[in-house]
């Protein structure tokens, strides 16, 4: 046998083989896809979620795949209950067709099953009303039922609608001026800002008779636009006509007895039969002016509350002159004062940056009087003018080490005197006579023309005569120069304080700042 016949014999087994094992596998083929009920095995299928029929009824088996087709409208789903067997049969079909094969239920079975249903539908609507009432929208209207409620106020509704914001403005604001002349803690200077505007309305009604409109706003141009008030109407056969608190007016009828405008009190108006009463306690807001002409003149009447006095403005220089002001001033306009204040300088905390006439000074309450607050200062009971030499308060810091801006803080304060209350120290500027203050030379007293800021320090310097005598409070700026080192540091000059940066009743001070002073607005 040649190499040619084994190689044709090879090759024709190998091709009976293959034919062999293609004519089993079309003979027994592997079923795709099996019933439910088949015992062969199954194709895995390809899908995440896999989608399968229901085998069951819609009643016991419960199909929550939401990828799952739903039954068409051309499945028609019956229900029959058999008296006999009592039975429920459960059919479905398309057309006379059965769809699917009709299952039944016992009663038992399907009296619990009709029974979760009923139990889950009620929790859901129970949880729908839950929703309904947490939203806003819909949120019914509180009532009250009580019968002696609905007597006075008319109805149990009670409708409150407030409205409003509030704003917060907080930041900081400082400057830098870049000036050499100045001294380094006098260039940089910051202060804390913060502001805050509210506004707030409010419309409610309680019941039919009693409103309560409130409107509050900051930014208000006038004060009449912020209202708060309470406004009770009663009905035509009760005695209570009308009940009015907060802000309100007051008309009469009469000329005898004219009304007011913008109160804010309590106001009531009773009615017994035919007799009518009405009631006022309020304060007035607005004011009623009247001007009258005499031989071609106009007279014009002024009315001041007492605490309206002009604020910060007006001070006296020392204690005596808060003694002998009334005194002084009992024979006008002929003044009873033989006090002839020569020279005087004011000077307050620089704010503005000025460059000329400003240094650092120290104001210091008790200077130049004779009963001293601080009782760690010697006193001299034979002096009773305001000078230098009353009590022992300058012979203690009239020496050089407290001279200097850097060690004056701690020297006064290891001398027993307390900051803000005996004595404060600033970087001040020097007030021009005339066009910052004006001063009155006999009776002793100061006028501001601008506005202090409740947190500047206002100190001064004054010489007077006094039969023939001088006296000197504080420290002239002439009279204290640079530094006898020639380092070019102005020496620290020390003044009377007229106010601190915070204002105490009970310090002596507070009793310098005139309270008889007032505006007349012109």
């Amino acid at each position: 046998m040649t190499n040619k016949q084994r190689h044709l014999i090879l090759y024709s087994s190998v091709l009976l083989i293959v034919l062999m094992q293609g004519t089993s596998a079309f003979a027994n083929p592997k079923p795709r896809f099996t019933p439910d009920g088949d015992t062969t095995k199954r194709k895995t299928d390809s899908l995440r979620y896999p989608i399968s029929d229901r085998r069951g009824d819609r009643y016991s088996e419960n199909r929550r795949n939401p990828f799952d087709l739903r039954d068409t409208g051309y499945v028609t789903q019956k229900v029959e209950y058999d008296p006999v067997t009592k039975q429920y049969f459960i059919t479905e079909k398309i057309g006379d067709t059965y769809y699917r094969k009709p299952t039944y239920l016992t009663f038992e079975e399907f009296m619990a099953l009709k029974g979760r249903e009923m139990e889950l539908e009620n929790f859901r609507k129970r949880a729908n009303a839950n929703f309904a009432l947490n939203r806003k929208m819909v949120r019914p209207k509180l009532r009250m039922y009580d019968d002696l409620f609905n007597r006075v106020f008319g109805n149990g509704k009670i409708d409150i609608q407030p409205n409003g914001n509030v704003d917060i403005l907080a930041g900081y604001q400082g400057q830098n001026v870049q000036n050499p002349t100045l001294p380094e803690r006098a260039r940089k200077y910051g202060t804390f800002d913060f502001d805050m505007n509210a506004q707030f309305n409010m419309n409610a009604n309680i019941g039919d008779k009693m409103k309560l409109p409130i409107n509050f706003n900051t930014l208000a141009n006038f004060d009449f636009e912020n209202q708060l008030k309470l406004d009770y109407k009663g009905g035509k056969d009760e005695i209570i006509k009308s009940i009015e608190a907060g802000n309100m007016s007051f008309a009469t009828k009469g000329r005898l007895i004219q009304g007011a405008q913008a109160l804010f009190g309590l106001k009531t108006q009773l009615q017994f039969g035919k007799l009518t009463v009405t009631g006022v306690l309020a304060n007035q807001k607005s004011q009623r002016q009247s001007q009258n002409f005499q031989g071609g003149a106009s007279v014009l009447q002024f009315n001041r509350k007492l605490d309206d006095y002009e604020e910060n403005r007006h001070f006296l220089l020392a204690q005596y002159f808060r003694e002998e002001y009334n005194n002084n001033m009992a024979n006008l306009p002929f003044v009873q004062s033989q006090v002839q204040i020569m020279r005087l300088e004011v000077w307050l905390t620089n704010r503005t940056g000025q460059t000329i006439d400003s240094r650092d000074v120290v104001g210091l309450m008790d200077l130049g009087e004779r009963d001293p607050y601080n009782t760690s200062i010697p006193q001299f009971p034979g002096n009773s003018l305001p000078d230098n030499g009353a009590n022992g308060l300058y012979g203690i810091i009239n020496r050089e080490p407290f001279r200097n801006p850097n060690t004056v803080t701690t020297l006064l304060q290891s001398s027993g005197l307390r900051p803000i209350q005996d004595y404060e120290r600033t970087f001040a500027r020097k007030l021009r006579e005339g066009t910052d203050y004006t001063f009155n030379r006999q009776v002793g007293f100061l006028s501001i023309n601008q506005f202090i800021q409740p947190d500047e320090v206002l100190a001064v310097a004054f010489q007077y005569t006094l039969n023939g005598r001088v006296y000197q409070v504080g420290e002239f700026a002439q009279d204290i120069g640079l530094d006898t080192a020639g380092q070019g540091i102005q020496k620290v000059l020390f003044l009377k304080m007229l106010k601190a940066t915070s204002q105490r009743t009970v310090l002596p001070m507070w009793k310098l700042m005139m309270k008889n002073v007032y505006a007349l607005d012109l």
